[in-house]
This record gives C-alpha cells, structure tokens and sequence, in this order.
C-alpha cells in the first residue's frame, strides 16, 4: 500500500513539474521582469517546461525570458550572440505560429527597445500592425495584457512627438 501511494505520489510530482504554467501568471512576471534578473530567471523557471508544440506562446516567453537577460550580460560578444539565437527562435515561433497575436506582441516589444544598430526592426509596423488588426477577436485577458502597454506606448510616443 505505501509503495502504491508512492508512486502515485512520484508520478503526480513528475507530472506537475513538466506541465506549463499558466498563461496569467506568465504575463504577470514578464511585466515586472523587464530590469531585474531574478524576475528574468523566474520568467525563465516558469516557461522552460513549455514545449514549442504544445504551448507555443507559452514557449515564446521562455525565449523573451533569455532576450532580457541579455540585458545583463557584460560580454558584447556573448550578449550579441545569445540575442541572435534567441531573436531567430522567436521568429521562427512567428513562422509557425502566425496566427497568434501574442508572440506578434512579444516580439513588438522586443523590437521596440532593442538598439537599433542591432537592425532588428524589419517586423515592427508589420507586427503592430497584426496587433491592431487581432486585438478585437482575442480574449478579454488577453485584451488586458496587450491594450494598456500599446496605450501607453503611443501615449509616450505622442508626447515625444509633440515635445
């Protein structure tokens, strides 16, 4: 009987570490993950389960979760090159999944701050665009998440603008 209830014990542990998380709880972290590390990791920590199949916007945040950590990273050599994988990956997370306004979004605001010089702005009025044109039919959390930051960001920018 114990080596029963053991084993069940085990199994339900195994599975529960290899499940994704959550969605709302992603976002949440990714908000507050943008200049601290230890949010970056926890980022990381949630969303490395994630499999690119099964959960690709899930999985998108495992790869912003190693983008923003390139904003740690002191080496330009190890940074520019952890940035390019991670860019690569997420644009081919785009590739497959282009349906998904979410991973449009991530990637918006990745290429929002990332420098310029960097040249890694091909997609941006075409992912705002997508945005725009999806954000209607998508989910009110999702709604929630997205509109307050792109309100914000066009805020910022007419007032750069008129300035």
């Amino acid at each position: 009987m114990r080596i029963t209830f053991f084993i069940i014990l085990l199994f339900s542990i195994l599975l529960t570490n290899a499940q994704c998380n959550d969605l709302i709880k992603l976002r949440e972290t990714y908000i507050v993950s943008y200049n601290d590390l230890q949010k970056c990791k926890e980022l990381h920590n949630l969303s490395k389960n994630c499999k690119p199949q099964l959960d690709p916007v899930e999985f998108s945040y495992s790869i912003i979760s190693r983008l923003m950590e390139c904003n740690f990273i002191f080496n330009p050599l190890i940074k520019y090159k952890k940035f390019k994988e991670s860019t690569q990956q997420l644009d081919s997370m785009i590739h497959l999944n282009p349906q998904y306004t979410e991973i449009r979004f991530l990637r918006y605001l990745v290429q929002l701050n990332c420098p310029k010089f960097l040249g890694y702005r091909i997609n941006l009025e075409n992912d705002y665009k997508f945005i725009m044109s999806n954000i209607t039919s998508e989910n009110k959390d999702l709604k929630d998440f997205i509109l307050p930051i792109i309100n914000n960001l066009n805020d910022a920018r007419a007032s750069n603008t008129s300035k």
